[in-house]
């Protein structure tokens, strides 16, 4: 018997054409096997590829609602499904961030399970199969917050409606979901599996540096704690170099001239001056966008597709979207 309960898949989607074919096909398939009612969410964060075409092309096949967010420019993930998560309307939502998945599907179904048997509002799964660089990440991220973190690689979540409500209503500009959702309080459990195929991890670019920068700056306290220790540092290199210069004068014979010993100190004075000041300015910039109250994203236009597989433009000119 099919769960009544009505439910959303958000998927994120960038340069996908090899796999959002058969990803969708199957993902509907494994949904309308286990729900009653459903809607497929596909958030286009401006490919440059066919990706669009092939969803289209699968959504011939799809009996269920289906609904395609062409985003205006490349916003990445946060904010692509950002996108997504507030056009979703189910009780409970899947938020998939990419379509190249390894697990199998019916996973799914025993994330909900878990959610409505053992009264979880976050079900995350995960293969725990991560590069050093992300379990670094995690580790300086949960070690240096100031929420008490316990964030790890999550490959696809389930969240009931009201967490999800309780993170949109933050008020935060930098939408991290993982620290969001660890913020609103409601209880969270992540499952394990094993991959049904290897697929190759996420490779460092500037987006997701980005992203590092923006988590740790703005849930944690790593910078300002790295300012004050820089500052005691370099206050005791200071206090350092005045006695050894106060030892030469009083204790050498030959005193040396002081353009070496004066210009260390002023090299590695200004470079800690320079380097708290930047972290201070990134703490600046911050409060800059908070203050700018600008939209997270920004749809060209959003493609609705029924039952019957009708085309229904919402907006065709670029409009901007808050969240």
């Amino acid at each position: 018997m099919k769960e009544p309960v009505f439910v959303s898949v958000v998927m994120y989607v960038y340069n996908n054409e090899d796999t959002i074919f058969d990803t969708l096909i199957k993902m509907e398939q494994a949904i309308s096997t286990y729900f009653k009612n459903y809607e497929l969410i596909i958030v286009n964060d401006s490919s440059s590829d066919q990706t669009v075409e092939k969803a289209r092309d699968a959504i011939k096949q799809i009996h269920g609602d289906t609904t395609i967010i062409n985003l205006s420019r490349k916003h990445g993930i946060e904010s692509g499904m950002m996108a997504g998560l507030n056009k979703s309307i189910g009780d409970f939502v899947f938020e998939v961030e990419s379509v190249d998945i390894d697990y199998p599907l019916d996973l799914l179904y025993n994330m909900f399970k878990t959610a409505t048997g053992k009264g979880y509002d976050i079900v995350a799964a995960t293969s725990g199969k991560t590069s050093w660089k992300s379990r670094a990440f995690y580790k300086l991220l949960n070690s240096m917050s100031y929420l008490k973190l316990s964030l790890s690689t999550e490959n696809v979540r389930l969240v009931s409606r009201r967490a999800l409500n309780a993170m949109l209503n933050l008020k935060e500009k930098v939408r991290y979901r993982k620290a969001l959702y660890e913020f609103t309080g409601y209880s969270k459990v992540l499952l394990k599996y094993e991959p049904s195929r290897m697929i190759s991890t996420k490779k460092m670019n500037r987006e997701n540096f980005s992203l590092a920068i923006d988590a740790l700056v703005s849930f944690s306290n790593a910078g300002l704690k790295l300012s004050h220790y820089l500052s005691i540092s370099f206050f005791l290199f200071s206090i350092f170099m005045g006695g050894y210069a106060f030892y030469n004068f009083f204790f050498n014979k030959y005193v040396v001239q002081g353009w070496t010993t004066l210009m260390i100190l002023i090299s590695f004075g200004f470079a800690g001056l320079f380097f708290i000041t930047g972290i201070l300015g990134e703490y600046i910039a911050r409060i800059l966008i908070e203050i700018q109250n600008r939209p997270f994203y920004s749809a060209s236009s959003i493609e609705t597709y029924k039952e019957k597989r009708a085309v229904a433009p919402v907006m065709k000119d670029e409009e901007q979207i808050s969240g």
